[in-house]
């Protein structure tokens, strides 16, 4: 099968990563691995006074500037979640925001941000999409 990116619309593109993102997902999916969000345990005087909140992202709009460009699960942050090998995660702690991968060995560190300017780092999650 010969497919010519170069003569494809910008929103067929986008249609084939998205497909080709869904495919990846799939084949990932039957190995689970544990998810724990960083303040888990943390005292409930920190988990009151700080925003926390974790999502299992399936996509990103880089239109927008804040946490809706990512659309997928929140994952609760006083619990542990079992997710597929190969997920993108956001995790918010205060004003700091960072984006792991999840390998067989745990999270994997990918970006790293400040929740007040966010760009930057829904670009650079974006970009694993």
């Amino acid at each position: 099968m010969d497919i010519n990116i170069k003569e494809m619309e910008l929103e067929e593109l986008k249609t084939l990563q998205s497909m080709i993102a869904d495919e990846i997902k799939a084949r990932n999916s039957s190995a689970l691995v544990l998810y724990t969000h960083g303040c888990k345990g943390a005292a409930s005087y920190h988990l009151g006074k700080y925003k926390h909140w974790a999502k299992l992202v399936t996509s990103v709009d880089t239109t927008k500037t804040n946490g809706y460009a990512f659309a997928g699960e929140f994952l609760a942050v006083t619990a542990e979640h079992k997710v597929p090998i190969g997920s993108v995660i956001v995790e918010v702690c205060g004003k700091d925001i960072d984006g792991y991968v999840m390998e067989s060995t745990g999270k994997h560190h990918v970006a790293s941000g400040k929740v007040n300017s966010m760009s930057g780092f829904i670009d650079e999650i974006a970009a694993l999409f």
